[in-house]
C-alpha cells in the first residue's frame, strides 16, 4: 500500500476515536452520575425515633386518665396525665434506634367527666390499645404520632374516642461542606470526560493530547434478595387442598395449595413482616404472624381441625357470642383451661368475616378483693385472653382490652353461681 494513502487511513482512524471519546452522554449517564456524587457527599446516620401524643381538645367533657407506651418491648417513661391534657403535640421520647422493624404500643384512658344526668355515657371509659408497626432507616428520623379522635356522631358511645396512629419521616443526612455539583443536561458529558468548557474570552490553545476516555459509570446496586415461604396445610399429615392469603411488605397475595402435594408450596416476597390466613372447606381458618429475611427460607405447617357442627361462638349483631361461658377461678387473671375450646373458633370467624377489630371486655363479681382493686383484676384478665388470641396468631393490632370490675353484673351476686357469671369477658366488635 502507498505511503500516502496509508497516513490517510490513520488520520481518519484517530478522528473516529476523537469522536467516540467525545460523545454526549445518555440521560440514564446523566442521572447515575448524579447519584454517584450526591451519595458521596451525603454522610448517612444512624435511624432515629421521636414519638408524640396529641390528646382531645375538649380536656373538660373528657379525662385523660392514664397512659401507657412501650417501644419493642420498653415501657417508656412519659410526662404526667395532666401534661398531656394540655393542647397541641407532646414529645414523649426522641432516641436513636436500631435499622428495621419497631413496634409501638400504645395505651390511652379517658373519663367522660361531664357529668350530666342526660348523657348517655356519663361517668364512662374509654381504655384504648393499639399497636403500630414501622420501618426505621439510616439518615431518616421517623415521627410517631399517637392521636386520639373523638366521632361525635358514633351511634355506639363505645366508638365515640379513638386512637389512632400516624407516620411520617424526614431526612437527618447532612451533604459535606462544598458546591453542589453542577447540574448536568442530557447533552453533557460527566465529569473528567475529556471535554472543555466554552468560555467568554479564547482559551490558549492546549497542547495535544490524545483524548481521554470517560471512567466507566458505577454498576447500579444490587437488589435485596427475596425472602422463601414454605407452606404446608395438612390433615392427619396428609396434605389438603386450601387457600393462603399473604399480605404484609408487599401487595397482597392469594396461593392455592394442591391436594397431595408432595413438597410444600412456595412463595417469594421482599423480606418484611407478613401475616399468613390459610383457608380449607369444612376446616376452622388459621392465621399466623412470620417475619421474613432476605435469602432465608421459611417453613410454616398447618396442621387443620375440621369445624364443628355444634358451634361455641356466635356472631350476633355487634358482638360475638360464647355458647359456653369463659370461667375465671375467684380472684385470677387466668381463665381456667377447661374453657378455651373456642378459641379456634374465634380465630375462625376474625380469618373469614370482615371483622378488623374487637374489644375484650371483662369483669369481676363483687366479693373478689378490695372495691379499689376489682377494675384491676377485671383488667388483666382482659390482657389474658387478648394474650392467647395473640398466641393464636391473631394480630395485636386487631384487639383491644378493657376492664370494668364489679360494674356491670350479670346475674346477682348473692349466689355462688350468680358470681361465677359475673367473672366473665365479652367480645365487642369495633369494626368491620
Amino acid at each position: 500500500m502507498d505511503s500516502p494513502l496509508k497516513l490517510t487511513l490513520l488520520m481518519a482512524l484517530l478522528c473516529a476515536n476523537t469522536a467516540l471519546a467525545a460523545e454526549p452522554a445518555s440521560a440514564e449517564q446523566v442521572r447515575a452520575e448524579l447519584d454517584r456524587q450526591l451519595q458521596a457527599m451525603v454522610d448517612s446516620t444512624p435511624p432515629e425515633v421521636q414519638l408524640h401524643f396529641m390528646g382531645l381538645e375538649d380536656s373538660s367533657a373528657y379525662k385523660l386518665v392514664e397512659v401507657h407506651f412501650t417501644l419493642d418491648g420498653e415501657p417508656l417513661q412519659v410526662p404526667t396525665e395532666d401534661a398531656l391534657s394540655a393542647p397541641g403535640p407532646h414529645v414523649l421520647a426522641s432516641r436513636q434506634v436500631a435499622e428495621g422493624p419497631h413496634t409501638l404500643v400504645s395505651n390511652v384512658v379517658y373519663m367522660d367527666a361531664s357529668w350530666s344526668l342526660f348523657s348517655q355515657t356519663s361517668g364512662f371509659l374509654w381504655n384504648m390499645t393499639s399497636t403500630l408497626n414501622f420501618q426505621a432507616q439510616r439518615g431518616l428520623k421517623v415521627h410517631v404520632k399517637a392521636l386520639s379522635v373523638l366521632v361525635p356522631n358514633a351511634k355506639d358511645p363505645r366508638l365515640k374516642v379513638k386512637l389512632v396512629h400516624d407516620v411520617t419521616a424526614e431526612m437527618t443526612a447532612k451533604l459535606d461542606d462544598g458546591s453542589m455539583p453542577e447540574p448536568l443536561s442530557k447533552h453533557s458529558t460527566p465529569p473528567d470526560a475529556g471535554v472543555v468548557v466554552a468560555q467568554s474570552t479564547p482559551p490558549p490553545e492546549p497542547p495535544k493530547t490524545t483524548p481521554r476516555v470517560p471512567e466507566p459509570l458505577p454498576l447500579p446496586a444490587a437488589q435485596p434478595q427475596k425472602a422463601r415461604l414454605l407452606v404446608r396445610a395438612t390433615v392427619k399429615r396428609k396434605p389438603v387442598e386450601a387457600t393462603l392469603s399473604l399480605r404484609g411488605a408487599t401487595a397482597p397475595q392469594r396461593i392455592a395449595l394442591n391436594r397431595g402435594a408432595k413438597a410444600p408450596a412456595q412463595v417469594e416476597v421482599a423480606p418484611g413482616d407478613y401475616t399468613v390466613d390459610l383457608i380449607a372447606a369444612g376446616y376452622l381458618a388459621q392465621t399466623r404472624r412470620v417475619q421474613l429475611s432476605g435469602g432465608n427460607a421459611t417453613s410454616l405447617d398447618f396442621a387443620l381441625v375440621r369445624a364443628p357442627k355444634k358451634k361455641l361462638v356466635k356472631e350476633s349483631n355487634d358482638r360475638l357470642e360464647l355458647q359456653q361461658p369463659l370461667r375465671f377461678p375467684e380472684g385470677q387473671a387466668a381463665p381456667k383451661p377447661a374453657s378455651l375450646g373456642f378459641i379456634p373458633e374465634l380465630v375462625d370467624i376474625l380469618v373469614q368475616r370482615p371483622i378488623q377489630r374487637i374489644r375484650i371486655e371483662a369483669h369481676t363479681d363483687n366479693k373478689e378483693g378490695e372495691e379499689g382493686t376489682r377494675k384491676q383484676l377485671s383488667e388483666a384478665r382482659a390482657r389474658a385472653v387478648a394474650e392467647l388470641l395473640v398466641r393464636a396468631g391473631l394480630e395485636p393490632a386487631r384487639i383491644e382490652t378493657a376492664g370494668f370490675g364489679d360494674t356491670r353484673p350479670k346475674a346477682p351476686n348473692f349466689t355462688p353461681g350468680g358470681r361465677e357469671l359475673n367473672r366473665r369477658v365479652e367480645f365487642i366488635i369495633l369494626e368491620r
